[in-house]
């Protein structure tokens, strides 16, 4: 019985201090911005808009990287010393990034085998670049291409594109990133490695 009390007591306590221990986040390593995002003069500006958003959605969702840093990163710098003040503080590598839009293309298709609706294909090439801050070196870039097929309707024609078209571009941009992300560490400072003791 009292092994069996003492057992239970020692759960109670393990339980307790899992509890009040804070979890923990993964500190961000990285700081962005999105610059611009640059496409063909007959890609729709919301597609562009819609490029960016989903850029800062997909870097946002990365506990290493950061984009909100306080008034310091909002407030107007010229010459960029208050940010770079504040990476430096909080020892965080900052980047300008753009998006190139190599290619968006939309093209209606004739139904499937059996079906009523017609296709819409999406085609999405893009490249992503990393400019380090302030001294705008080439610090990282990565590559995407994604397509989406998807049934659209007349009635719902806009909203049945947008849809097809954000899915095309978040399969792209996760794909650019994920390379971004390996070049990047790849080229990331690392501790100096002590001499190799000869053998005698």
């Amino acid at each position: 019985m009292k092994g069996s009390l003492f057992a239970t007591s020692l759960l109670l306590v393990a339980t307790t201090v899992a509890a009040e221990a804070p979890a923990r986040a993964a500190e961000p390593k990285f700081y962005f911005q999105i610059k611009e995002v640059t496409a063909a003069p007959d890609v729709d500006p919301a597609v562009k808009a819609l490029a960016a958003d989903t850029l800062k959605a997909e870097l946002a969702g990365r506990p290493e990287w950061a984009s909100d840093i306080g008034p310091t990163a909002a407030a107007p710098d010229p010459d960029r010393s208050a940010l770079v003040a504040e990476l430096n503080k909080r020892k965080l590598r900052g980047f300008d990034v753009t998006v190139r839009m190599e290619n968006f293309k939309q093209e209606m298709k004739d139904p499937r085998p059996g079906g009523r609706l017609k296709q819409l294909a999406v085609n999405v090439q893009l490249v992503i670049l990393g400019a380090t801050i302030p001294d705008a070196k080439l610090a990282f870039e990565g590559h995407g291409e994604a397509s989406v097929e998807a049934e659209v309707s007349e009635k719902k024609m806009a909203a049945d594109s947008a849809m097809a078209s954000k899915a095309a571009l978040k399969s792209a941009v996760k794909q650019a990133v994920e390379q971004a992300v390996v070049k990047l560490g790849a080229v990331t400072p690392s501790a100096p490695k002590k001499p190799a003791k000869k053998k005698s």
